[in-house]
């Protein structure tokens, strides 16, 4: 097996599991998750906002070497998590993309967009970072119920 590019959904429970949390994954060729990314909200402080209303926007690159889960969400290890393979290939291969994807993430973090539950946040980034990474997020995971926002292409600056 070789490393992969997972686009994972978290249904939300607040919202009887019909809206979604979109987020993307990097696994080994085990299936182990080495990194994800999210995007959400920040607190002032900088910690992962997992109830955001509003805020700043931002995606958060989770290192699963080095967890904090406050400020480094994980949503891949959750039971209800499903996910949708991106890419599959060589650890190099899925570097190179994940360098893309992490530079998106930076883009996000730096954009002085605001958080907002039904245009811009964790759905938008996640399409957002999968389209600079060269994919296309699964139609199965996006949609305007199911993932508000995943539709929003974000006004970021180019890279």
């Amino acid at each position: 097996m070789n490393h992969r590019i997972l686009f994972g959904s978290y249904p939300i429970p607040r919202f009887a599991g019909i809206a979604s949390h979109n987020f993307v994954v990097w696994t080994d060729d085990s299936g182990k998750p080495l990194h994800e990314i999210n995007g959400g909200a920040a607190n002032e402080d900088g910690s992962f906002n997992y109830c955001a209303i509003s805020g700043p926007l931002t995606a958060v690159v989770t290192d699963y070497a080095k967890r904090n889960l406050v400020y480094f969400p994980e949503f891949y290890v959750r039971p209800t998590s499903r996910t949708v393979l991106l890419i599959e290939g060589s650890l190099a291969s899925i570097a190179a993309r994940w360098r893309a994807a992490v530079s998106v993430a930076e883009r996000v973090r730096h954009s002085n967009l605001r958080y907002s539950f039904l245009i811009q946040n964790s759905n938008s980034v996640a399409t957002a970072i999968t389209q600079g990474m060269g994919l296309t997020p699964p139609s199965t995971a996006v949609g305007r119920v199911r993932a508000p926002g995943s539709h929003r292409q974000l006004m970021l600056d180019p890279a």
